[in-house]
């Protein structure tokens, strides 16, 4: 049995992601854009923004650092948080998995669209009519009756056409044969807010299936409870385990954009009310960074707290991206409770994997 564990991770990722796709998850993001679009929507969402902006006025994140009396240079003031959330984000039209073969009618197995489609690509289109998710793409397979179908798909961020008729499999159900997903949830760490909004994960939100980044339409976090923390084994993560509740009450904030250094977005009222109260602090540059001791900031345990670590290894390249420090995790609260840092995992109360295939 090993004692404890030494996690090489980027120090800006307090607690890895792991993501998986829920199917009911489908229905409460219906419900979170119209029943409970008033909490992010429009003219509503302006208002939670000049909130925060208010909220956060004396404590701007452009405020300017002096040195005996004489203004240096601005620095980006943040609050550090380490807290779990929920995250759930939606695709820009239906993604690709990959391609599948079916028996038909006539008993052969075929499979219409191998060759044509590569695994991320998006089918944001059908005939000219826009594809919001995968049961509005399947509606238009089955009731196709085999006609040749134009699909518009964009890969690597081109635009393309492609155009194939659907096969009726032998139960006389049309069919493409294509895996697809429409959305991601899962449990991950908020970084830290602002007076612009939030940054989370510290790293992309990548597809499990087919490992590219996830290119979203729209999402939003969540404030979540951890229920258990599996801990780090030799060669075998540790993750957390926890629930999320999709009301709207618990809407923490939108995701806008989904980078290699994570997600961001804008905060919700609840959202500053429930993470804005902490401590203000300056963010460094990389050049500034020492190999040495240091810490972490991590609510694994129910509330914030700093733990201590040992930065190893430092690379400020660009090359370096999001993984510019190696540490060690030396604190012995952490290690007692997850071996080291362990991957964010969401479970589910009563979904299962959307992966579907048509």
């Amino acid at each position: 049995m090993i004692k404890y564990m030494y996690r090489v991770v980027t120090f800006s990722i307090i607690a890895l992601i792991g993501f998986v796709s829920y199917k009911n998850i489908s229905d409460i993001y219906q419900d979170y854009y119209t029943e409970e679009s008033s909490v992010v929507q429009s003219t509503d969402f302006d208002e939670l923004v000049n909130y925060s902006a208010k909220r956060f006025d004396e404590n701007s994140s452009s405020q300017a650092m002096y040195d005996d009396g004489i203004k240096t240079e601005s620095v980006h003031m943040v609050i550090p948080s380490g807290e779990p959330i929920g995250i759930y984000v939606k695709t820009e039209g239906v993604m690709v998995i990959g391609t599948t073969s079916f028996e038909a009618s006539d008993g052969r197995m075929i499979s219409p669209c191998e060759g044509l489609f590569l695994a991320g690509d998006y089918i944001t289109q059908v005939d000219g009519n826009s594809i919001e998710d995968k049961n509005s793409l399947i509606d238009i397979i089955i009731n196709s009756q085999g006609k040749t179908l134009k699909l518009k798909v964009i890969r690597d961020g081109v635009e393309k056409v492609i155009r194939v008729a659907p096969h009726q499999n032998k139960d006389g159900v049309y069919l493409l044969g294509l895996w697809v997903k429409d959305d991601i949830s899962g449990i991950g760490t908020l970084t830290f807010i602002d007076e612009d909004g939030f940054a989370a994960l510290g790293h992309s939100i990548n597809d499990n299936d087919t490992g590219t980044v996830f290119s979203i339409s729209d999402g939003a976090i969540y404030d979540t409870n951890l229920v258990n923390i599996v801990k780090s084994e030799a060669g075998k993560p540790g993750r957390l385990e926890g629930m999320i509740d999709y009301s709207k009450e618990n809407i923490m904030g939108r995701v806008e954009e989904n980078c290699q250094y994570g997600i961001n977005g804008y905060m919700t009222k609840n959202g500053v009310d429930e993470y804005g109260g902490g401590e203000w602090l300056p963010v460094g540059k990389k050049e500034e960074a020492c190999i040495g001791d240091a810490y972490i900031l991590s609510a694994i345990s129910g509330e914030p707290v700093y733990y201590s670590i040992k930065i190893t290894d430092i690379d400020i390249s660009s090359s370096a991206g999001n993984k510019g420090l190696q540490i060690e995790v030396t604190d012995q609260r952490l290690l007692e409770m997850t071996n080291g840092i362990v991957q964010g995992m969401f479970m589910s109360y009563n979904g299962y994997n959307t992966r579907k295939t048509q």
